[in-house]
């Protein structure tokens, strides 16, 4: 039940003290109304109507220096919701007509004023009030739905526009529904690929990636408002695509300026409003829609170079890897010289040496992602056939995902992963996850990330993740929700704490969210178990 809030305005004080009294009286049969104030005269209910934005007024009509009906004509605009009921000394019919023309919901003859008159007239505004309620809510919820199917609608075109899957009258369709008339003249693709991609898989569940990325998008679009006329879509995976209207008279350096702004703007506001990292890259201008797919293209061609930079880097065709033709055998013996050199008294130190020594050889000679990549998998499989032939590794445990990393972090991943199959003792009294533990505990109340937990650690982030969850049978993630849940528990024990009071003290942003982890973990919500402690106490 919904409390409606009420203002009266009579410059009679008798009047308002009888309505004062009608109301706390009121209160004691019917909780739905609320007094919150009162005016003596129409220039003064203006400023209080304007200030306490009350669901209910009630008025009279007769007033020193403005009447009831004139002061409820001005507000109608600014408080269109506001339910108005007008008492009157005077059933006069021209005052009526006004009344009915200002679209008043109740017209009552105040001598003699009669309390149920007075208590139908507040029950039909509240009626009024909960119809209107229900609509404003039924149109937010079209509108969230309307805006859900666009981005998966918006989603599933630029997929099969991309793949050439969709014909070009399909194309002008869109453009047309979507209002990005644009394509028919300049703009100008590009791409933004999260970083860290396999952490963000393992930090959150899907379906908190799905509101990340559409969040991601939103993001992405406020940042294109800046710079004009644009539109952007998640693409799959780690990966979305934007387009933007484009001056074709600037010259090329101003292109590049432009498109090295924007990109950093987009990096910027990703990390500061979402704390998420992401490159971007752009492709050069183009004109029509016939010829997005190809503008597509030549920005993914682009986005490779990400391949060989860390995070939140922006490239541009002027900006991009100048690659030589380094023959793929040339980097496939390095690569096997490696496996030949590896052996079982292996020292972190000399590991990160040949490591680094292979970085410098891809780098240093600018060799494609599309020879490294593959190449690097095969290295992967080669390494665990060979510490399984050692009888350090089980079978199966060499499945590792690297499909979303950079040079570096494979890199690191493979290293982490010879290491630490060639060390002696137990998973669970490794120096990596004890040191994991210990800064999780001291910073329960705090928002950590997998990816500062592995930097901590000094492991790669999809490696330390996998070791994780194969000591602690359990995912980094569940283990700090379960011990931030287990702290909650603890402080119950010593005090009743709100819900809000719990997430400031574990650290969780969202009451909601931590409602749903507490009854995950205990089998109660927190209302539940505060029954629970104060039964058995």
């Amino acid at each position: 039940m919904r409390t409606c809030t009420c203002l009266i305005i009579d410059d009679e004080d008798l009047i308002v003290q009888r309505l004062e009294l009608f109301f706390q009286e009121l209160a004691g049969r019917d909780g739905r109304f609320r007094l919150i104030g009162k005016a003596y005269s129409g220039t003064k209910g203006i400023e209080e109507a304007l200030r306490l934005k009350p669901d209910i007024i009630i008025s009279d009509i007769v007033m020193p220096q403005m009447d009831g009906i004139s002061m409820i004509e001005e507000l109608k605009p600014k408080l269109p919701n506001t339910q108005y009921i007008l008492l009157s000394a005077y059933s006069s019919f021209d005052y009526a007509q006004r009344a009915i023309r200002a679209n008043i919901l109740e017209y009552i003859v105040k001598v003699p004023l009669r309390e149920a008159d007075l208590e139908r007239a507040l029950d039909k505004a509240a009626g009024t009030l909960e119809e209107i309620r229900k609509k404003e809510d039924e149109f937010q919820s079209l509108n969230v739905t309307v805006l859900e199917n666009k981005y998966r609608i918006r989603k599933q075109f630029f997929n099969e526009l991309v793949r050439g899957e969709i014909s070009s009258y399909r194309v002008s369709d869109f453009g047309n529904w979507m209002q990005v008339h644009y394509f028919q003249s300049w703009y100008c693709c590009f791409i933004v690929e999260i970083n860290h991609y396999e952490s963000f898989r393992n930090e959150y569940s899907a379906v908190d990636q799905s509101i990340l990325k559409y969040a991601m998008t939103n993001v992405i679009e406020e940042t294109l408002v800046g710079f004009g006329a644009g539109v952007a879509s998640e693409l799959h995976d780690d990966r979305f695509i934007g387009f933007f209207a484009w001056d074709h008279n600037r010259s090329e350096m101003d292109t590049q300026l432009a498109c090295l702004t924007l990109g950093r703007q987009i990096v910027n506001h990703l990390m500061q409003y979402l704390n998420q990292e992401a490159s971007v890259a752009f492709g050069s201008p183009h004109r029509g829609l016939e010829s997005i797919k190809q503008a597509y293209s030549q920005a993914a061609d682009i986005s490779e170079d990400f391949y060989f930079h860390e995070e939140k880097t922006v490239k541009t065709p002027a900006h991009r890897i100048r690659y030589q033709n380094v023959p793929g055998p040339a980097l496939q013996q390095k690569l096997t010289d490696f496996l030949a050199w590896m052996h079982r008294g292996i020292s972190r130190q000399e590991l990160e040496e040949q490591m680094e020594a292979l970085y410098r050889y891809v780098i240093e000679g600018k060799i494609h992602k599309s020879v490294t990549a593959p190449l690097m998998r095969d290295l992967y499989r080669d390494v665990a056939s060979k510490l399984k032939a050692w009888h350090v590794l089980e079978p199966g445990d060499e499945e590792f995902p690297i499909q979303f990393m950079t040079f570096r972090e494979q890199l690191r991943l493979i290293g982490d992963f010879i290491f630490e199959h060639l060390q002696d003792g137990q998973l669970s009294q490794r120096t990596e996850i004890i040191r994991a533990k210990r800064l999780i505990e001291g910073n329960v109340k705090q928002r950590l990330t997998l990816q500062a937990i592995a930097d901590h650690v000094n492991l790669a982030p999809a490696y330390f993740s996998s070791l994780f969850k194969k000591t602690m049978k359990e995912g980094v993630v569940e283990y700090i929700n379960r011990r931030k849940i287990e702290l909650s528990l603890e402080l119950l024990q010593v005090k009743d704490y709100s819900n809000f009071e719990l997430c400031e003290e574990v650290g969780v942003v969202n009451e909601g969210y931590f409602c749903k982890l507490f009854k995950q973990y205990t089998g109660f919500t927190p209302k539940q178990y505060r029954k629970k402690i104060q039964g058995l106490k």
